[in-house]
């Protein structure tokens, strides 16, 4: 593999499948989170943001065969229980909107794409030093991290006092 400017390609492959590998739990997640709000109108709120979150995925994946690195051999074997996992959703596993750990799967959720966007602002800067990587699509999957943000936000403004008020 052709050296880029003093790249460290074992940190930079490991780190973007790690991310990868996240990615899987948080689709399903989302999935999750429809279930938690079936039957409201944030349902497709977080039925969309799967969709979009799956896309992102897609788009990080190309961005690592497009770099030459393989998938790390343990994502393989570990993919499968994230998935499971993502869809149980520990964080609320009864599905309840109107209960503290509602809001908790909430919060999990926006760090979810927090660590998205972090990820998307630290390819930015390697793509300084590694001109593989396309700088408009980053931009563009950083943008897209930060609207899904903001739609998991609009959920937590319109649904708070479902939980924090008293009947």
């Amino acid at each position: 593999m052709e050296e880029h400017r003093g790249i460290n390609h074992s940190i930079y492959s490991n780190y973007l499948n790690e991310h990868l590998l996240g990615s899987e739990g948080g689709v399903n997640a989302f999935k999750a989170a429809a279930d938690t709000w079936r039957g409201t109108p944030h349902e497709g709120t977080f039925k969309s943001l799967a969709r979009q979150v799956k896309a992102d995925q897609d788009d990080l994946h190309r961005i690592i065969r497009d770099l030459g690195y393989d998938h790390a051999p343990l994502r393989n074997a570990l993919t499968l229980g994230v998935r499971l996992a993502g869809r149980i959703n520990p964080v609320n596993l009864l599905r309840r909107r109107k209960i503290a750990m509602a809001q908790v799967e909430l919060d999990t959720l926006t760090g979810m794409l927090r660590a998205k966007l972090s990820m998307w602002e630290t390819l930015l800067l390697l793509q300084l030093r590694d001109p593989r990587l396309d700088a408009a699509l980053l931009k563009d999957l950083h943008r897209r991290a930060e609207e899904q943000i903001t739609q998991v936000r609009g959920v937590i403004e319109a649904s708070w006092e479902e939980r924090f008020l008293a009947d």
